[in-house]
Parts: C-alpha cells; sequence; structure tokens
C-alpha cells in the first residue's frame, strides 16, 4: 500500500505540477491576451480623442461659416432695400425730367409762337438778313425803320459773326 501511495504522490504531484505549468501558461496569454487589449484600446480611446478633436474643429469651422453666411444675408438685404430706394428716386426722377421737357417744348412752342407774331422780332429778322447779304448800314435804318443806336447794334453783332 506504500507503494500506492508513493505512486498516487507522484501522480498527484506530477497532476500539481501540470496544473501549476498549465496555469503559469494560462497566466502568461491571459497577461499578453490583457495587454494587447489594453494596446487596443488605448488606440481606439486615441483614434477617439483625435475624432472628437476633429469633430470640435469642424463644429468651430461651421459656427464661422454660419456667421458669415448670416453677415451676407444682412448685406444682401441693405443692399436690396438700397437698389428699391435708388429705383424710386429714379423713378420720380425721371417723372420730373419728362415733365420738365414737356415744360421745356410748351415753352419753345409758345416763343415760337409769339415769334412769329411779334412785328418788331420781324424787323429785327429782316435786318439782321439784310446784315448777311452785305446791306449798309444807311440802308438797314431806312428799310427796317429802325433808330440809328438799333441799326449799329445788329449791324455790329451780325457782322462779326458772318
Amino acid at each position: 500500500m506504500a507503494n500506492f501511495l508513493t505512486e498516487f504522490s507522484w501522480i498527484w504531484l506530477l497532476g500539481i505540477v501540470a496544473i501549476l505549468l498549465l496555469s503559469a501558461g494560462m497566466a502568461a496569454l491571459a497577461s499578453r491576451q490583457s495587454k494587447k487589449l489594453l494596446d487596443i484600446i488605448n488606440e481606439n480611446a486615441a483614434a477617439s480623442w483625435q475624432q472628437q478633436q476633429h469633430i470640435e474643429q469642424l463644429s468651430q469651422q461651421l459656427e464661422h461659416q454660419a456667421q458669415q453666411l448670416k453677415r451676407a444675408h444682412q448685406d444682401v438685404e441693405e443692399l436690396r432695400s438700397t437698389v428699391i430706394g435708388v429705383g424710386q428716386r429714379v423713378l420720380t426722377l425721371e417723372s420730373h425730367l419728362g415733365q420738365g421737357m414737356q415744360q421745356v417744348a410748351e415753352l419753345a412752342e409758345q416763343q415760337k409762337s409769339l415769334h412769329l407774331f411779334d412785328p418788331e422780332s420781324k424787323i429785327y429778322s429782316r435786318a439782321m438778313k439784310m446784315v448777311h447779304l452785305g446791306a449798309s448800314l444807311d440802308e438797314i435804318m431806312l428799310e427796317c425803320e429802325l433808330p440809328q443806336a438799333e441799326a449799329e447794334l445788329l449791324f455790329n453783332l451780325h457782322k462779326q459773326t458772318k
């Protein structure tokens, strides 16, 4: 029986050694696996931190662009209201210009009709024509019945433009 116990002790001892070796191997494997897992977690954490930083940068850029877009919309609105105001002023000025041109045309027509019916203007027109045709001062005074001073004035003015 002593032999049996010794054999049993050896088996038991071998079993314990095997268990210890197996445990040591498993512990080493678990340690390597834990280290790999920890490395993966650290890499993922670093990538996650970089992604978070990138997201924050993009968020800031988006906010900046939104502010620029808002300012651009305000500028466009100001320009639109200014253009509308200028357009209204142009329309008003065109209306006034049209009225002014109509009044000028009416006045020119009135002046023309007065000129045709004014006997003195016919005399002065005839005197100017005579000066251009080379008539003398005495001829102009006689034909147009103008005083000497008026005839001289017409003669001198229109003789120079001849």
